[in-house]
């Protein structure tokens, strides 16, 4: 019997420091059950490296909501996740209701994020007024079964 892939994951909370942690770690379950679901146990080291990838960028784009997205607005807005799985595709959506801030032009420590986000998944920004949504995503690989509706049956 094939394991059924779990619902999408749809998380929200204020933008703050601990809800990062919390929603790294519900991602990381929540990437198990599917990669268990479509890849069979034990997982390979492919889906390993897919989940290990998307949880770093996640977290990457929910640091980026809790220290730019509300700076200046006295107290933090709302930031949520979003995880699904499509076909052959896994997506994360990270999504905040603040202001987008240009990374540094000089030199500096900082504004390296996006870059990484875009070496570990696929990354799209869309910026609003107001609000930002990061969607990052991985196709799995092609030797797991990846048709969510034959992992559902």
């Amino acid at each position: 019997m094939t394991p059924q892939a779990p619902p999408d994951l749809d998380l929200t909370a204020q933008a703050a420091p601990p809800q990062v942690g919390s929603f790294r770690r519900a991602l990381r379950r929540w990437l198990g059950e599917v990669l268990d679901a479509v890849g069979g146990s034990p997982v390979g080291d492919d889906l390993e490296d897919l989940a290990d990838d998307l949880v770093l960028a996640t977290s990457e784009a929910l640091e980026n909501v809790v220290d730019h997205a509300y700076a200046g607005a006295g107290e933090p807005g709302a930031m949520s996740l979003r995880a699904r799985l499509q076909e052959d595709t896994v997506a994360v959506v990270v999504t905040d209701h603040g202001h987008w801030r240009d990374p540094p032009t000089g030199p500096s420590s900082r504004g390296r994020g996006l870059e990484m986000m875009e070496r570990l998944a696929e990354t799209r920004v869309d910026r609003g007024e107001p609000g930002t949504v990061v969607t990052l995503s991985r196709r799995l690989p092609q030797d797991a079964p990846h048709d969510r509706s034959a992992a559902q049956a």
